[in-house]
Order: C-alpha cells, then structure tokens, then sequence
C-alpha cells in the first residue's frame, strides 16, 4: 500500500530516491542478463534497459522538481516562525498584542495551510492576538510523522502554541475540517480554551454515516492527493486552480472570491502547495475515514455529547435549503429525501457538545464557503467573542 511510503514520498528528495531504487532494479537486470547462461537472459537485458531508461526519466523529474522547490522556497520565506515541537518544525504566524483578551486561532478547513484565513487574520490583529499556523505537511512546516491523525494534530497545535510562547487561553475559529481539529483542541485541553467559534464545522457523522457521499468520496480524496503528490515528485503537476477558478458554477466563484482576498499571499499560498508534502498530508488525514481505520481511531476524534462542559461554543452555519447541493446529485426521491434530511441535521451536530453553545446563521444567500463569501459577517462574530471574555462573561 502506497501510505507505507508516505514518510519518504512526502520529502522533496523522494523522488530522487525512487528514481535511484529503480535504477537499481534496472542495472540489477542488466547484470544478471550478462552473467546467466538462461535462454531468457536477452529479455531481462532488454527490460534491463527500459527499466534503466525510466529511472533516467525519473530522476531528471525528481531533480527538476527539487531545484524548482529550492527556488520556490527561496523567493517566499516563512511569513513566521519555524518551530521544533519534537524532532520536526512546524509553521506559527502570530501578530498582534493579546491586551486583557484570549488569542484567536484561526483554523482552515481540508488541511489547508494557515495562509487560507489570512483575510481574516489581518482583520482581526490590530485588535487581539491573532494566529495562523501551518499543519504538518502543509505551507512551511516540515512533513511531520506519517499517519496524519486529528488526535495527532491537536497536540501538535498544543505544543507549537507552548512552545511559540503563545499563551492561553485560546479561542478557536475553525472552518469545515478545521473545526473538527477545533473542537479536539478544546476536548483535550479545555484549561487553554476560552470558546470555539465553528464555521460551518464538519463532524465526523459527515464522512461517515453520509448516504450521499461515504465512504468512496473518501477514498476518491486519498486517490487524487497520492496522484497529485507523485506528480509533483517528479515535476509532472500542473496546478488546476487557474481553470477551476475560470469555471463557471460554485467552485470557481468560491476560488475568485479567494484568488481577490488573498491576493498579498496567493503568490507564496501557490508555492507551497507544491510540495509533495502538501498532497500526502492531504492523503494521509482523509484516511482517517476509511474502511478498517475509522472504527479504530472514531474514540479519539468525536467530541461527544456534554464533553465540553460549559465552554462557549458558537455553531455559525448558513441557512440555506439542503436542496441546492442534494438535487444536481440526481438521486431518486427517497435518497434525496435522506441526503437533505441527514445534511440538515448533521450542521448542527455540535449543538450538544456543550451546555452554552449558540446557533448563528449566517446571512441570507452565503453557503459552506462564507468565511470568502462574507469574511465581515465572521470577523464580527469573533470581535462579539472577544468583547464578552474581556468583559469576564
């Protein structure tokens, strides 16, 4: 199984020690043709030098791609600090005075790096201490252990926040995924955490009791992050989003509106998410959800009902009719009457982690993606946080 190979594929230089391992194989072939008495000795030369002549291939990917990495990394340096939290570093960028209120951390949604908030985080600093940080795998931290577990992940945060010297306590603002990292910051390490703010936060019951998507969407996710992380290997990616953002329909609206409030960082955002890295991670997290992993690991990633006492927990989640995202699947009425049904009731599944939590809906004609679609409406939303710890409430 290719996730065996994740810690070497996930480095630059990966790719140059395939390319050398298959060269190997190749000169390996080519010796045995010349020294074997065996009437099949031309056939292993011949595949000798095929398999000699790919390595070639691979290795001139592999170098190219190392050297674009190297130049890449050299025109956007760390906007942060680099940290050891064990052995590997992870990414912090941290601006802002704290005063007499808690330091919000903002928490992008599919394991994107921190550069995703950005908008958010520039609101919001002149204000309160603000952080943005990159996962392991992602933006300028270092690939980190393989396999890429939330649990993991929520201690990693913990000790890159200890150890950046930034202090408690925390409100976390995590979008979609990012909230289920959220909410498993909050459940392990409740003395740090003043409140949660969800964006539309996704709960594990999403990916896996979902009767539209499941478990083959899942696995599609893995498939596509392991193509796109050998790609990049081998300097064979060409990066979709240009197109995607050209597209007519909700995706390529989501990435203008992106492409416009990002636009001091998308430049380096670009650079980063071309590293193998980047991909595996991506591979590695969504496996969590898969067949034979998911009822292992489910205990350490569902918050549960009441686990969060009386923390302050927003639930912010649009208003809109399940309708638009189940009816283009083309599902028969009684799927389609269980797939509205199930995504209605699934947003607002943190309602019960805590006897304080709060509903909010966001404003009228904005989806999963407001945090880009209304990025005030969410500042807002923290600024009230803040104001009500700072006032002791």
């Amino acid at each position: 199984m290719l996730s065996k190979f994740y810690p070497l594929l996930a480095h630059t230089w990966g790719g140059v020690i395939i390319a050398l391992a298959v060269g190997a194989i190749g000169w390996a072939l080519l010796a045995w043709g010349r020294r074997s008495a065996s009437p099949h000795r031309g056939l292993a030369k011949l595949f000798g030098w095929v398999v000699c002549a790919a390595s070639a291939l691979l290795l001139a990917g592999a170098v190219v791609s190392m050297v674009t990495l190297m130049r890449l990394g050299a025109q956007h340096p760390p906007m942060g600090e680099l940290v050891d939290i064990g052995g590997y570093r992870m990414h912090i960028l941290a601006e802002g005075e704290r005063g007499d209120g808690p330091t919000v951390v903002w928490i992008p949604g599919a394991h994107a790096q921190g550069l995703a908030l950005h908008h958010l985080h520039v609101a919001i600093r002149n204000e309160s201490r603000s952080v943005l940080f990159d996962r392991p795998g992602t933006g300028w931290s270092d690939p980190g252990p393989f396999p890429r577990r939330t649990a993991t992940e929520a201690d990693e945060l913990a000790r890159l926040l200890e150890r950046a010297g930034e202090r408690g306590p925390f409100v976390l603002a995590g979008h979609s995924y990012g909230g289920l990292l959220a909410a498993n910051f909050a459940r392990r390490y409740p003395e740090r955490t003043a409140a949660v703010v969800l964006l539309d936060a996704s709960p594990p019951d999403a990916f896996i009791y979902a009767p539209v998507y499941g478990a083959g969407a899942l696995e599609q996710l893995v498939r596509d992050g392991e193509r796109e992380g050998l790609a990049k290997l081998f300097a064979r990616w060409t990066d979709p989003e240009p197109a995607m953002a050209e597209a007519e329909g909700e995706i390529g609206r989501i990435l203008r509106l992106q492409n416009e409030l990002l636009a001091d960082v998308k430049p380096t955002m670009d650079a980063n998410r071309r590293r193998p890295a980047t991909s595996f991670a991506h591979a590695s997290i969504f496996r969590e959800f898969g067949a034979g992993t998911v009822t292992a690991e489910v205990p350490d990633i569902v918050v549960y009902d009441g686990e969060l006492g009386d923390l302050p927990v927003l639930v912010v989640i649009p208003d809109e009719d399940p309708a638009a995202i189940i009816d283009p699947l083309g599902l028969d009425e009684a799927a389609a009457a269980r797939a509205k049904n199930f995504f209605k009731r699934t947003r607002v599944r943190y309602l019960e982690v805590s006897t304080d939590t709060r509903l909010i809906h966001t404003p009228p004609g904005t989806g999963h993606n407001y945090p880009y679609e209304t990025p005030g409406f969410v500042v807002e939303v923290v600024r009230g946080v803040l104001a009500e710890l700072r006032a002791g409430g």
